[in-house]
């Protein structure tokens, strides 16, 4: 894709994030709004570009766009530019303010999830998607010791293959005290890893749990029962596992999991 086509791309792609009410709305302008988010401190845009066959080239053009310090949320879903890519992305101090970006599957490896880690420029991040890539245990511990990273709420790592030592390596971060929702689908985790989180204190704050197809089983209930690193959890997913209704039900009679409310079962 030329040069100019690519910008237009870009541009065309810019939402702007909007919270204003609907009374406001009515006496507001369009361009004003825009000119007050292009003017303002803070990001105001959503940048879409999922599955646009982006290179790294492009993605280099990307990160040199001048409107980019206005994006608040990207989305670089289903592209070509692979870790070479995201580390060029770490590298771009005009994503300082960026809170949400989503990586999904870009064939991404510990290579690229280092790179994100040791970032100077994404610290502002609170959601974080990174499913379908290809991030195992050392990229678990590259996220569980990031410092940059610290102040994740939401993370979600579906298909990847953690595998019960990239459990335990997340479980083992020092940082991690803020997620609030946690998503480790098709991760194969088991109950080895299931464990290490159930101990862990990055759990204390997790609300929402995601466990589909993890290979768990009937243990799995005792763990998360008798946990006590699970006091705000309000839902777990546990669809596609090896557990019985009747087992899991116990959940709901746990004194530890006071905030417990919402299973999702097969």
């Amino acid at each position: 894709m030329s040069g100019s086509l690519f910008e237009s791309l870009v541009r065309n792609s810019l939402t702007l994030i909007t919270d204003i009410d609907e009374s406001e709305s009515m006496v507001v302008h369009e361009g004003d709004m825009f000119a007050r988010a292009e003017a303002s401190e803070d990001p105001k845009f959503k940048l879409e570009l999922n599955d646009k066959d982006i290179i790294l080239e492009e993605l280099e053009e990307l990160m040199r766009f001048p409107r980019l310090r206005t994006v608040k949320m990207l989305y670089l879903d289903e592209n070509s530019f692979k870790d070479e890519g995201v580390i060029r992305l770490a590298d771009t101090e005009a994503l300082h303010k960026l809170n949400t970006l989503s990586l999904a599957g870009n064939e991404m490896t510990d290579k690229g999830m280092r790179a994100l880690a040791a970032s100077p420029h994404l610290k502002s991040l609170r959601t974080l998607f990174l499913q379908h890539n290809q991030l195992g245990p050392e990229a678990m511990k590259a996220l569980a010791e990031s410092e940059t990273l610290a102040n994740l709420q939401f993370l979600y790592l579906k298909a990847n293959p953690l595998g019960p030592q990239g459990a335990i390596e997340l479980a083992r971060s020092p940082h991690l005290r803020h997620l609030t929702e946690l998503y480790l689908d098709r991760a194969k985790i088991g109950c080895e890893g299931l464990k290490a989180l159930c101990e862990s204190e990055i759990m204390l704050t997790v609300e929402k749990l995601g466990l589909p197809h993890n290979e768990l089983d009937n243990a799995a209930i005792d763990l998360l029962s008798d946990s006590d690193c699970l006091p705000n959890l309000v839902t777990i997913d546990l669809y596609r596992n090896r557990i019985s209704q009747s087992t899991a039900q116990r959940l709901k009679q746990s004194p530890k999991l006071k905030r417990f409310k919402f299973l999702q079962m097969d």
